[in-house]
């Protein structure tokens, strides 16, 4: 019997070990997900202070990950434009001003790169440029960031969950966020972050509907949330998942999140 047991837990180790060294060469894409950055230190789910942040692209950058614009991932999807050895998209949801005033300053001091999804229905006014409650991108903000750094992306009209539309009001919906942000002449690429992450994936039938809803609207490739990593090529181009950074978590999550996702791949 004590041979058993022996046996067994070597057989354990060397399953251990191999699925590390295994997973360590299967090229994989890390996608981060973020929405607000404070500069005066609060935090919270969805609120990462400025100093984390700069932390998180140091380590970046110290640990060999490249960051990527959509374009790069779609150059790679189209026509299997090689990726660099360690990719990582770096993902803000909603179109949040301090993307602009405190997260941007950071991308150009690291030379990093960031996507921006953005919720059309919230850009803001210019002529509230000055107030203090102005939560919102505005579109002299969007001109004003180096599209070599920034590239943006669809994060539906206004924020409603496509898990709770039709296939015809989800249709709608990218329909309409495409044309408010082809008139107010800001560039974006055919990308599309779901809402929550949200989206009909209980049903086959339905979710099957809903890829089709995204392809006949020329979205190529499209994020939930998920917190795994990607293995490259993508199995799903549509269904491509994010690790949730959120501020009230220690830096060591944001590293083993980063390092296996929140689960095995």
């Amino acid at each position: 019997m004590i041979y058993w047991y022996i046996f067994s837990a070597l057989m354990l180790l060397s399953w251990l070990v191999w699925r590390v060294l295994v997973r360590e060469k299967i090229p994989q894409l890390r996608v981060l997900m973020y929405h607000k950055v404070s500069g005066n230190g609060d935090r919270d789910g969805l609120t990462v202070p400025a100093n984390s942040l700069e932390a998180q692209f140091n380590y970046l950058l110290k640990q060999g990950y490249t960051p990527l614009l959509l374009s790069d991932l779609l150059n790679y999807t189209r026509t299997q434009t090689p990726l660099p050895q360690r990719p990582v998209l770096i993902t803000f949801d909603d179109g949040y001003r301090d993307n602009f005033t405190v997260m941007y300053p950071l991308l150009k001091k690291y030379g990093m790169k960031a996507n921006i999804f953005l919720v059309p229905a919230f850009l803001q006014p210019e002529q509230a440029h000055d107030h203090a409650n102005n939560e919102y991108l505005q579109l002299s903000d969007i001109q004003a960031m180096d599209q070599q750094l920034v590239e943006y992306g669809l994060h539906s009209y206004d924020h409603k969950s496509y898990k709770k539309l039709t296939p015809d009001e989800i249709n709608q919906d990218i329909i309409a966020t495409k044309r408010l942000l082809q008139s107010m002449d800001i560039s974006y690429q055919p990308c599309l972050a779901f809402p929550y992450g949200a989206f009909p994936k209980r049903n086959p039938v339905k979710r099957l509907q809903f890829y089709k809803t995204l392809a006949a609207n020329d979205i190529e490739l499209a994020f939930r949330i998920g917190n795994r990593l990607n293995r490259l090529p993508l199995r799903n181009p549509l269904l491509i998942q994010r690790l949730d950074i959120r501020g009230d978590d220690p830096f060591e999550k944001f590293v083993s999140l980063l390092r296996k996702g929140k689960n095995k791949i």
